[in-house]
């Protein structure tokens, strides 16, 4: 344009090294090309059409030269000439608003550069219907279906700017008459009063091919970069984070997924202690800081409840809130269910899993819609959703969901404890499970804990299975029972007794938090105390605490993955 020189320049994809533009191996006559006419590939030729009717530009992808086609022999007209590929064919067709007509043409002899006329599409000749129903500007051809003997017969498809899609048969004899196969109003949402807020129409093929190298890929063909992924990787995730800050190249390869699941299959058991600073911001302190920066303390302007790590993301709750937390990097998403409101007192509304088989995270989220403890009525709701999708709804569990005691993941499952109160009077404790990878709830029988109905209660993940503790208030002891092989049996894991080291523990108010994958101890939390009790040894030490401090105020800790995951929700 503006008297400067043509110049083509070229992408390979699906090449055995990184793409990038280059030029061509040749480069084009001086043209003027039709910009809003995409190019169609063909007998191994893109195709350009040039403006003003002067032909059509060729570039063949193989040896990168061009050529020349003339084009069809049609009388000029206000409406500009298309392009498409038609029956194995170079198509051109020329819609024209103003007369109503649409005339096509196909090239049948490549070599010989002979067109064929192929139809005429006259709408003023068109019932009233039919004409007000495609009253756009142009018409263009979508592809030709063969049906009869030996697909003998042909009918043409159309579209329009209407997204109107209709049929004509090539061999009636007489006026090509419109078959009306699709109408937007009838199958697509929304208002279409206005040309202009009709979606595109064509036609699409199915394929799994990937375009390109991806950029992972991209990334790791340099032997370098493969060598320093094999060393950051065994580099803690804030270190990690500050080595990304080196160059562009490790940013660039500690951001992708094979390094991110690379360093979370490495790092999977390696947990610590975070405090709860702000939940509405995501902010947490590591323990080791505490005496840099005192955690803040947590008090009755709303309870802060918090998951397990599950795959190096945190599911917390705060003043009616749900988040979705990755400590290690300060990541934070606002998790929203917008279908239903949400009782506020419900602590197991929402859980979080994993899938393996899709390598994303689940979250099912579960509302009483309504509930009567004296009735034992209920009515139970429940959406799915993986990160990387939207909430579906999906059957509800058998059996209510306690209301206030935390869901746990384990092993590809996440798990609730019953809720004794609703639904039908069961005399053993129950869970129900929800497998992550087909999407299915099942009952299981609970441990056999005496009094299940009127004790406290807690499930968690711990020693790689699922537990329940069984708070025994009356002899200030913890019962901690696991379940074994995932299938419903149960066994004493191990009984806590807190009297030696009561008042500043008791089994009121400590929760178990987690248990150390080295040495076996269960880490309690009390609100004001923190201590990892040895269930061999039958003792407990304190590793951090600030002392009651009155009312109801204290800290609030979460067990964190060192991870680099990054969910992607939106």
């Amino acid at each position: 344009m503006d008297g400067a020189a043509p110049s083509c320049e070229v992408f390979v994809l699906n090449g055995d090294t990184p793409a990038y533009w280059r030029p061509a191996a040749s480069q084009p006559p001086m043209c003027v090309l039709e910009e809003k006419n995409p190019a169609v590939f063909l007998h191994g030729q893109l195709h350009f059409l040039y403006q003003g009717d002067g032909g059509i530009l060729t570039f063949d992808v193989g040896d990168e030269t061009f050529g020349w086609l003339p084009q069809p022999p049609c009388p000029p007209r206000k409406a500009p000439l298309r392009m498409t590929e038609l029956d194995g064919c170079l198509c051109v067709f020329r819609g024209d608003g103003y007369s109503r007509r649409c005339h096509v043409w196909l090239l049948r002899d490549y070599a010989a550069q002979r067109w064929e006329k192929l139809c005429c599409i006259d709408q003023t000749v068109w019932p009233e219907p039919e004409r007000m129903l495609l009253r756009s500007g142009w018409i263009a051809p979508l592809g030709i279906f063969h049906s009869g003997d030996n697909g003998s017969q042909k009918k043409i498809v159309f579209g329009t700017g209407t997204c109107v899609v209709f049929m004509v048969d090539l061999y009636d004899g007489g006026v090509l008459l419109p078959e009306i196969l699709f109408k937007p109003h009838q199958s697509i949402a929304g208002d279409f009063d206005d040309t202009y807020n009709y979606p595109a129409i064509g036609i699409f093929q199915e394929s799994l091919v990937t375009l390109g190298i991806s950029t992972e890929d991209t990334i790791f063909s340099s032997p370098v970069t493969k060598a320093w992924l094999d060393v950051l990787k065994w580099l803690p995730a804030r270190s990690v984070l500050h080595a990304s800050l080196v160059c562009r190249e490790w940013r660039a390869m500690v951001t992708t997924d094979r390094f991110i699941r690379s360093h979370a299959a490495l790092h999977a058991r390696s947990t610590r202690v975070m405090f709860v600073s702000d939940p509405i911001v995501g902010s947490f302190t590591d323990l080791e800081d505490h005496h840099v920066n005192q955690p803040h303390l947590l008090g009755n302007r709303g309870l802060f409840r918090c998951s397990q790590p599950c795959h190096g993301l945190n599911l917390g709750s705060w003043n009616l809130r749900d988040y979705l937390y990755n400590p290690t990097t300060r990541y934070i998403e606002s998790v929203h269910v917008e279908v239903f409101e949400r009782d506020a007192s419900f602590a197991g509304r929402i859980a979080l899993g994993y899938d393996y088989e899709i390598d994303d995270h689940v979250m099912v989220s579960l509302d009483y819609q309504k509930k009567n403890m004296e009735t034992r009525y209920y009515n139970l709701h429940c959406h799915v959703r993986s990160l990387r999708g939207s909430w579906d709804l999906v059957d509800p569990p058998p059996r209510p969901v306690a209301i206030d005691v935390l869901p746990a993941y384990s092993n590809g499952k996440i798990y609730w404890v019953v809720e004794p109160k609703l639904g039908p009077y069961s005399a053993v404790s129950q869970l129900v499970a929800f497998s992550t990878w087909d999407r299915e709830f099942e009952v299981l029988q609970g441990p056999p804990c005496s009094n299940f109905a009127s004790r406290r209660v807690s499930i968690l993940e711990l020693y790689d299975a699922i537990c329940l503790a069984c708070y025994d208030e009356e002899k200030n002891a913890i019962d901690v029972w696991r379940m074994k092989d995932n299938e419903g049996a149960w066994c004493v894991e191990c009984r806590i007794e807190l009297e030696e080291f009561s008042p500043e523990y008791s089994s009121q108010r400590t929760t178990l938090l987690s248990s150390d994958p080295v040495d076996g101890r269960i880490l309690l939390n009390t609100g004001w105390s923190l201590g990892y009790y040895d269930p061999k040894a039958a003792t407990l030490e304190t590793i951090y605490t600030v002392g009651e401090g009155g009312g109801d105020f204290g800290f609030c800790p979460v067990i964190v993955q060192d991870s680099l995951v990054r969910p992607f929700m939106k």
